[in-house]
């Protein structure tokens, strides 16, 4: 492959920029598989559409607040020259992987409760399983932060990330933004309703 070569390059830096492409290429084919298996799965548990597709994006905007909140705090207040490109590949596998796990607790919880709008459900649903889901968040928050005082830059980044992510997820996304999202079908639904009796009485008269 390389018979017809001129010149090349060798050293720290070649290797560098040949593993951060590796890396790169590697974390935008995993995203692509992680996420159509999240879907699959999850498909499978809920046994509806919207529903896994609300929890995927969830856990997708948790990864992406984690970057921008690591790349905030590493090269805008620490003034480094960049993130180590291990960390956004193990911060979207671990983010996601636990994000699946918590938000299967709280869709199990909310299909428990058949006879109730689906906002009133998953109400309970968060009531419910918000102390477990919280603990599961503190105590993997204290795992990694244990990788913190080794003083390795890589290590800190990747715990501040998972951390961030995981708060994100536990406080913001599950109880707040899926909720909302699982409630706007049926929002909507009564809006046009309404919007369509209204017609109905304006053209009566």
């Amino acid at each position: 492959m390389l018979s017809d070569a001129k010149s090349g390059t060798a050293g720290t830096t070649a290797a560098t920029k040949d593993m951060n492409d590796v890396l790169s290429s590697d974390l935008n084919r995993t995203t692509i598989i992680v996420i159509i298996g999240v879907l699959l799965v999850l498909f499978l548990v809920i046994r509806s559409f919207w529903t896994p597709v609300f929890i995927t994006a969830s856990l997708v905007g948790a990864y992406f607040t984690a970057m921008f909140i690591i790349n905030f705090i590493f090269l805008d207040l620490l003034g480094y020259a960049g993130i180590s490109s291990f960390v956004p590949f193990f911060s979207f596998i671990i983010i996601v992987a636990l994000g699946v796990d918590y938000s299967i607790f709280l869709m199990m919880r909310f299909k428990e409760y058949p006879n109730l709008s689906p906002q009133e459900a998953i109400v309970l649903a968060s009531k419910h399983t918000g102390g477990v889901i919280i603990s599961a968040v503190i105590i993997l928050g204290g795992t990694f932060a244990t990788l913190m005082p080794a003083g390795i830059v890589l290590l800190i980044e990747l715990a501040v990330a998972v951390i961030t992510g995981l708060i994100v997820l536990c406080f913001i996304l599950l109880p707040i933004f899926v909720p909302a999202l699982i409630a706007l079908p049926d929002t909507l639904s009564s809006l046009v309703s309404k919007k369509k009796k209204e017609n109905l009485v304006l053209e009566k008269k």
